[in-house]
């Protein structure tokens, strides 16, 4: 059986916990992807694909540096922002012209913190300890290499 790498299996679980926020969030999602002609599946997989983009970036060398669960939740919560920051940035695309980008990212970035700010959050801190509690036994963990 093959192993999967550190960032890879964090990509991956942060990949299924973010869809499953997103699709808890699908509803409300849908109708913003009505407003903006954009099909609704994808407001549901761009969430979920961006917190497994960050987390192959921000889990590189961490089987080296994360001491703790705590260290690893850290990392998540920062996934979390970054995945915030770039579906914020993605929405104010898609909605408002490219013009006046910048002027409507604060308010986007509002919103989508007020309306899917806590089931995010929530995926982030669960995959971000079940890959800290991989970390920490990494010897007994059949997922990752040592």
């Amino acid at each position: 059986m093959k192993h999967l790498s550190l960032p890879l299996a964090a990509a991956l679980l942060f990949a299924l916990c973010g869809s499953v926020a997103a699709a808890s969030l699908q509803f409300t999602l849908r109708e913003f992807a009505i407003e903006s002609g954009v099909n609704r599946w994808v407001f549901v997989a761009v969430p979920g694909l961006f917190a497994a983009m960050f987390a192959l970036i921000v889990y590189q060398g961490a089987d080296k540096h994360v001491q703790n669960i705590g260290q690893s939740l850290s990392r998540g919560l920062l996934v979390a922002l970054l995945t915030w920051f770039g579906f914020s940035a993605l929405a104010t695309a898609v909605w408002f012209p490219i013009e006046d980008f910048f002027n409507w990212l604060s308010t986007v970035l509002l919103l989508t913190g007020f309306v899917g700010g806590g089931p995010m959050l929530l995926a982030a801190l669960v995959a971000g300890a079940i890959v800290g509690w991989l970390i920490v036994r990494r010897g007994r963990a059949w997922v990752l290499k040592t």
